[in-house]
């Protein structure tokens, strides 16, 4: 699925509670409407793993990419959950430096 990627987040790191590692990874799209009467953009919330969110180490945000989903079971829900993230929009240059 294309979306524009507005925004990510990431935490990892060891729960002072249990004493056991963590990795939590969110990314935040926007994703167009769709229907009769809908025009523009919505928002949604994605969780996945840190390590699929590097993918986008260094790249410019928003930028458009293609994402793949899968069904997985979190606490008797069933959710959808990022596995693959591959950006389509080249990164924008960055800024010479003056001399």
């Amino acid at each position: 699925m294309k979306a524009h990627v507005i925004g990510l987040e990431t935490s990892e790191g060891v729960s002072k509670k249990t004493g056991k590692p963590y990795a939590i990874g969110k990314l935040y799209a926007a994703l167009p409407l769709v229907g009769q009467g809908a025009r523009g953009l919505m928002g949604s919330q994605y969780n996945c793993e840190p390590v699929v969110l590097r993918k986008l180490d260094g790249i410019e945000l928003p930028c458009v990419c293609e994402l793949e989903m899968q069904d997985v079971m979190r606490y008797g829900e069933r959710r959808q959950e990022i596995v693959s993230v591959v950006p389509l929009s080249k990164p924008a240059p960055a800024p010479a430096k003056a001399a």
